[in-house]
């Protein structure tokens, strides 16, 4: 995530430097930026779920007693996790669709891009499994309490 981020930021300067400084545009700083930042998307979703990190609103939830939250958790994380498999579904559809469509100023198949996305959306979904097994055995998970 790391490297994506800071590749995302040097590729960014270039295009900002490039434009403003040498008065030039270079094509293929766009499209680079923009798989860069699709990938920080899917793969940060998987991250956040493991710290617990997800943004939720509980206004409602934080009133009620703890039992009764735990299972709010596992309904949000089973509906999450059916959500995320449809996306998963769509994403493999596309690649096929996609695989022989190219990016105009980089040599990557558009394929690429949703393969990023069902990898970034597998993860989340097996540590939404996780969450739900650990909230059913009563093991603390990584959401924050």
């Amino acid at each position: 995530m790391t490297t994506a981020f800071v590749t995302m930021l040097v590729v960014m300067f270039v295009q900002v430097a490039s434009r403003y400084v040498l008065g030039i545009g270079v094509p293929w700083t766009d499209e680079t930026s923009r798989f860069l930042f699709i990938t920080e998307i899917f793969f940060g979703a998987a991250i956040a779920q493991r710290h617990g990190a997800q943004v939720r609103i509980t206004v409602l939830i934080d009133l009620l007693p703890e039992p009764i939250k735990r299972w709010f958790d596992i309904v949000g994380d089973v509906l999450t996790a059916g959500i995320a498999m449809t996306v998963v579904v769509g994403a493999f559809q596309m690649m096929g669709r996609t695989q022989n469509v190219s990016a105009s100023t980089i040599p990557v198949s558009f394929a690429n891009l949703y393969l990023i996305q069902a990898i970034g959306i597998v993860m989340l979904i097996s540590l939404l499994l996780k969450d739900i097994v650990g909230a059913f055995l009563g093991m603390r998970t990584g959401k924050p309490s």
